[in-house]
């Protein structure tokens, strides 16, 4: 809370300077959802507020943050922090906290720019949406529609993988809430690194196809004798034709040495796709979204595949935008598992950005 009032106190002290010079630009974005399955579950969740600060120095070096409080800020992470060098339109180097050039969604992940309340399963339990790790990297585009990024990063911490969530709590976050995967407390873990990059093809109106790729180690000094790496290979295209909007994705995770975390009963594969269909009607958007996420694709020797980690999800909603920087949005979503059990969830939320 301290830091909260702080920076609010920032912003009013510093803000008419700011204004003058033009140099800082203060941005953000939130949303508050409602979640209803049973009486027992239901909830209401301010999910996420996000303050960013960007500050240019002069028309080459710029800083770029945001600052995440989730659950009506009871919980805080750094989203990034990172500085940009600009050499040309091709060639640009980037160092700092960064998010993940992987999938769609984890770099542009602001509410109103996905349709459904809640991201798509894919975006959570494959790639492990939101994903910032520490590094250096570069990247640029070229006239021919091509835009790239290629980073080194810090890599994944195997000791959090899980059955169910896959590699999600295996993210270092480059904060203390994570760091008593590897005994430390301030800061986390650092022996292994990995390479990642993306590259997207714009040369089309309308048309956009992305390709992700990753490839560390992850056993960070904590996994015991074969050390534990994390390759992801993604794909995704989205085409916009009038009001009409067609995406789809498909993710890959392939952990090498998962036997080594076979006590947690971690899958070897992972694997999610999705295609939605959404056309806007005006301010409306409605949509569909057929999903389907496996974090037991394949599993080591010695480890039975669990049915109830096998998910086939169906979102079918309406999202409405008073303007393109709010949107009111509600759907209704299934879910059925290997085994054969359905659960019904009805969405509501509001999200914004600035």
């Amino acid at each position: 809370m301290q830091i909260i009032l702080s920076f609010i106190a920032l912003l009013l002290i510093a803000g008419p300077t700011w204004a003058e010079e033009s140099k800082v630009h203060f941005h953000g974005y939130g949303e508050l959802h409602y979640n209803g399955q049973n009486a027992a579950t239901d909830k209401i969740d301010m999910h996420r507020m996000v303050w960013g600060l960007s500050y240019q120095y002069n028309d080459k070096i710029s800083m770029h943050s945001e600052i995440d409080f989730e659950h009506a800020a009871q919980e805080m992470e750094l989203e990034f922090a990172y500085l940009d060098f600009n050499i040309n339109s091709a060639l640009n180097v980037r160092a700092g906290v960064m998010l993940m050039p992987v999938g769609p969604l984890n770099e542009y992940h602001e509410p109103p720019l996905f349709y459904s309340v809640e991201r798509p399963t894919t975006q959570n339990k494959v790639i492990p949406t939101t994903w910032q790790e520490g590094g250096i990297g570069i990247f640029g585009s070229v006239p021919a529609g091509l835009k790239y990024s290629l980073y080194v990063v810090s890599g994944l911490n195997a000791k959090g993988f899980d059955s169910g969530k896959g590699i999600r709590e295996g993210r270092s976050k480059i904060s203390a809430s994570h760091s008593s995967l590897n005994g430390k407390t301030l800061e986390s873990a650092g022996d292994d690194f990995a390479v990642v990059g993306r590259l997207d093809y714009t040369g089309i109106p309308g048309f956009n196809v992305g390709f992700s790729g990753y490839n560390g180690n992850a056993d960070q000094g904590v996994v015991a004798n074969i050390g534990v790496d994390v390759t992801i290979m993604e794909g995704d295209l989205r085409y916009r034709w009038k009001g009409l909007d067609v995406t789809a994705v498909y993710a890959q995770v392939d952990i090498g040495n998962a036997a080594q975390l076979s006590a947690k009963k971690v899958g070897e594969q992972i694997t999610g796709w999705y295609g939605e269909v959404a056309y806007r009607l005006g301010h409306f958007v409605p949509f569909y979204r057929m999903e389907e996420v496996n974090t037991h694709a394949a599993v080591p020797i010695g480890v039975t595949a669990d049915p109830k980690n096998d998910l086939t999800i169906t979102t079918v909603g309406l999202a409405f935008y008073p303007i393109p920087e709010i949107a009111f949005k509600a759907d209704y979503q299934t879910e059925e598992d290997g085994t054969g059990s359905d659960k019904e969830f009805v969405n509501v939320g509001v999200a914004y950005m600035f």
